[in-house]
């Protein structure tokens, strides 16, 4: 790839590699874990990080990752500098060993455990160039660095979807041709990325068109802040947010790599530890077993050649079977977990052009027997946005109406609530609504929701909806008890709130597509905590791992790397 000025090639993931064996398997790297605040083990590896211009440095991300592994243990400095691996975290063997500060770069760094443990390694960091910083912006720290309007910077959310803010950015394009570009992705399907660059069915239809205003409007404003006339430098600072503080130091983080060209979109933790992946762009059901880090992977048949693979959202049912909505393929995949085969059901309108499935729950499915999903579509009306309950013993569709003179049932997120009646959020800011249909009567109720509309969530155990505000950057609680929404603005500015959960016992945990941070919300206190994350990651969903006598963790996912991550906070 040609090189911007003197920046370095940035897109090296996005050639074409990998196979599409069954099962990979980790080599061993990970055990139960214990009660990490209380665990009084030697650290396997310990140390100090510091620079030159900081000294002893708080809130860096220290890595290890043993050759040969896919497996990646993360630890942050505490106010001292220093950090220290859990000795039932590290094996021995050899260990490349990375770390995460905005501003400054490790040079390549090894070490070798034994058996004993106790390793001792301190960590030098140096200044990071101008080059460097640009490469290690996160998605949000160059969408408040720019200048721009509100809306202007939500807009910029848009580009996430696909790929991150280095794009855009480090792009010479013109107002004429980032308009084109502006375009041009609007025809891609909301699955499609560099490697997978799908199209939706009309995309000849937009493309032989100009750009619209809005389209030249938003193409000149991208313009006016990447490369195109400024040489190497922004014509704005790069402001890098603070690095993690207190808290935010106190946790244990693990990194799962997925095999090929894998991207997790949704992740879901079955009674048994394991942890079920959707595969946004490749027709596949993923299982990871955390404890070895091995994967298998159930693939799923294709049912419309020439259109978008892939899947969405993954669900349980009453019998542990995994369910999942294959998006452009407009199926329902079924993974019997007990023979390991693979079916499908095909939407009714499943030939109709961009007809697809993507949302699809069946986590309450014991009540009645149904699964909730719904089907989105390209242009034609009479194919998109329809609600269905499906038998899952017959594999019958129902279709459900919303009330005469409402609006269309649209929805990004479907939650169903534990005597299985279904919420819908609709991701919409225009729409500020949320619904709820009744599963016995069919009867749909419309809520108001202030600021716009919500993207995904998850029901507790008092019956109550957790959901996010993508385009107002809040999370937000519906208590059908009392009909009351109550509404929390995420910290982080920008951040695009994806999915939000609540443990059922006093946090509610959240992530976003923007800011590579893990948010844990304290609603006792109103107390946030943002864990940095090891690794650039484009979060997409949260599962929340329950503890009735303990903290909390979160599992989510790298939708743009192939990464699965698990964090674990030491402290309340």
């Amino acid at each position: 790839m040609k090189r911007i000025g003197g920046f370095s090639q940035i897109f090296a993931r996005w050639a074409l590699t990998g196979s599409l064996g069954v099962a990979f398997a980790a080599a061993p790297a990970l055990f139960d874990p214990p009660a990490l605040a209380q665990t009084k083990a030697a650290p396997a590896l310990s140390g100090k990080v510091a620079s030159k211009e900081e000294g002893a440095m708080e809130g860096v991300v220290v890595s290890a990752k043993r050759q040969g592994s896919t497996v990646m243990v993360s630890v942050v400095t505490n106010n001292q500098g220093e950090y220290a691996f859990p000795g039932d975290r590290l094996e021995p063997g050899v260990y490349d060993v990375t770390m995460r500060a905005i501003g400054y770069v490790l040079k390549p760094t090894t070490t070798t455990l034994g058996d004993s443990g106790g390793g001792k390694l301190d960590l030098e960091l140096t200044k990071a160039t101008y080059e460097q910083l640009a490469l290690q912006m996160s998605n949000s720290e160059w969408i408040q660095s720019a200048p721009g309007t509100p809306s202007q910077k939500v807009g910029m959310l848009r580009c996430l979807d696909c790929h991150g803010m280095q794009r855009p950015m480090f792009s010479k394009h013109n107002a004429e041709h980032m308009a084109i570009a502006v375009q041009r992705m609007t025809v891609h399907t909301a699955n499609a990325s560099p490697t997978f660059p799908f199209f939706s069915q009309n995309a000849s239809e937009v493309l032989d068109s100009p750009p619209t205003k809005g389209e030249a409007d938003f193409g000149a404003y991208l313009a006016s802040i990447n490369l195109s006339t400024h040489g190497d430098k922004w014509p704005f600072p790069l402001k890098p947010m603070a690095r993690p503080k207190g808290k935010a130091t106190q946790v244990i983080m693990t990194t799962y790599d997925l095999p090929g060209l894998s991207a997790p979109h949704d992740t879901l933790r079955d009674k048994d530890g394991n942890v079920w992946v959707s595969n946004f762009q490749e027709q596949f059901i993923t299982k990871l077993e955390p404890k070895t880090g091995k994967v298998t992977q159930y693939p799923v048949p294709v049912s419309k050649p020439g259109f978008p693979t892939g899947g969405l959202m993954i669900t349980q049912d009453k019998d542990g079977n995994i369910w999942q909505g294959m998006m452009g393929q407009a199926q329902l995949a079924k993974l019997d977990v007990k023979t390991g085969q693979v079916s499908v059901l095909l939407a009714p309108d499943w030939d109709k052009g961009d007809t697809r499935f993507t949302m699809i729950d069946a986590l309450h499915s014991h009540v009645d027997g149904k699964l909730w999903t719904k089907t989105n579509g390209g242009p034609d009306p009479s194919h998109a946005n329809k609600l269905y309950q499906v038998d899952i013993a017959t594999g019958q569709f129902k279709e459900i109406l919303p009330p005469a003179g409402k609006r269309d049932i649209a929805a990004y997120g479907l939650v169903s609530d534990l005597d299985n009646n279904v919420y819908g959020l609709d991701n919409n800011g225009a729409q500020k609504q949320i619904w709820r249909t009744d599963a016995k009567t069919g009867e749909t109720k419309y809520i108001d929701l202030p600021g716009g509309g919500g993207r995904r969530g998850h029901i507790d155990s008092q019956n109550r909806l957790w959901f996010s505000q993508f385009h107002v950057n809040r999370y937000g609680m519906y208590d059908p008890k009392t009909e009351k929404v109550t509404l929390w603005d995420v910290p982080t500015p920008f951040a695009g709130a994806y999915d939000v959960q609540y443990d059922d016992s006093r946090y509610v945990w959240g992530a976003d597509m923007s800011t590579d941070l893990a948010q844990r919300m304290d609603v006792e206190t109103g107390e946030w905590t943002a864990y940095l994350l090891p690794i650039s990651i484009n979060t997409r969903h949260v599962d929340v791992q329950k503890n009735p006598n303990g903290l909390s963790s979160l599992w989510t996912e790298g939708q743009q790397n192939g990464k699965i991550v698990h964090i674990e906070p030491l402290t309340p």
